[in-house]
């Protein structure tokens, strides 16, 4: 489509993923033959997503609904959209063995209130901790307390040296919503629009 540009594009095993401007279609093509080799509309699953949100949002979300973000890691491409939807899906050679075959992105359960602005991803270093850090030792700390601090990094409580590395997703956007309360009647009309304007930066551990 001459008349509309990229908005997105990334890479991965499989060829180059690409989405239009104000397209809520993502497409897979062949690095070299240029082939358009599967097309995915994120729609349905936002749509699900959507499902126990306040009828007027919901309608405005789809009417405008497009792709904001893309992002390849660990075999999954991450997805984010305008109505603060994430999505991921499989990018294994298995997931697209058929030319054209209809993928299906599976919603995550926490996203924005407001566009996805962006998606990255960071390689957490050897011994991190992201909910549980080691606490620094206390100020009085003498000899007779060395044994504990070699016991707490001791081999038993370190991941074997051939651990694959962790990563770290992040999102970046307006406002969070929990799409899994939302089912439950779309939040009280108290806290709906409260932090829509308050940029948010969700992580999940891959």
């Amino acid at each position: 489509d001459s008349s509309r540009s990229v908005a997105c594009m990334v890479d991965s095993s499989l060829g180059v993923w690409v989405t239009l401007k104000g397209s809520a279609h993502v497409c897979l093509y062949h690095p070299d033959t240029f082939e358009q080799l599967a097309e995915v509309d994120v729609t349905p699953p936002v749509h699900r997503m959507l499902a126990g949100s306040d009828a007027i949002i919901r309608q405005h979300k789809a009417a405008c609904l497009r792709i904001t973000a893309l992002l390849v890691c660990e075999e999954l491409l991450w997805v984010g959209t305008s109505a603060g939807v994430v999505l991921t899906m499989p990018t294994s050679s298995s997931a697209v063995s058929c030319p054209r075959a209809p993928l299906s992105p599976t919603g995550l359960g926490q996203g924005h209130t407001g566009h996805v602005r962006f998606l990255a991803a960071v390689q957490l270093p050897d011994g991190f901790s992201l909910l549980c850090p080691t606490p620094p030792p206390p100020p009085d700390t003498g000899p007779e307390k060395l044994p504990s601090l070699e016991h707490r990094d001791s081999p038993r409580h370190r991941g074997p040296a051939s651990a694959r590395p962790k990563m770290l997703v992040i999102s970046g956007g307006d406002g969070y919503e929990d799409f899994r309360l939302s089912s439950g009647g779309g939040g009280s009309s108290e806290t709906v629009g409260r932090d829509d304007s308050t940029n948010h930066l969700l992580l999940w551990r891959v």
